[in-house]
């Protein structure tokens, strides 16, 4: 589990330690609310937001992934003090 307000920095963090076609996903404490990253090559990021809103965001670089993450954690962990963090290795 990691704290909120750490959501960015844990994210950066973790994608850089992790493999092309990895994911790292983000849920809510109840789980019912999720953000998921897969890095793909060439420091390109997709993300897909599950909760509030059902989007996909595709072929994103580090600046783009920085701004959008932080929007999106206003929608979807706006009064989440915790969140799950889950790595997948393909």
């Amino acid at each position: 589990m990691i704290k909120n307000n750490e959501f960015i920095q844990s994210c950066f963090k973790n994608l850089k330690q992790i493999s092309e076609n990895d994911e790292l996903i983000f849920y809510t404490l109840k789980k019912d609310r999720y953000i998921q990253i897969i890095k793909l090559k060439d420091f390109k990021f997709n993300v897909l937001e599950s909760g509030y809103k059902h989007e996909k965001f595709e072929n994103l670089d580090e600046k783009e992934l920085k701004k959008l993450l932080k929007a999106l954690q206003k929608i979807e962990f706006p009064r989440s003090n915790q969140l799950w963090l889950k790595v997948v290795k393909k």
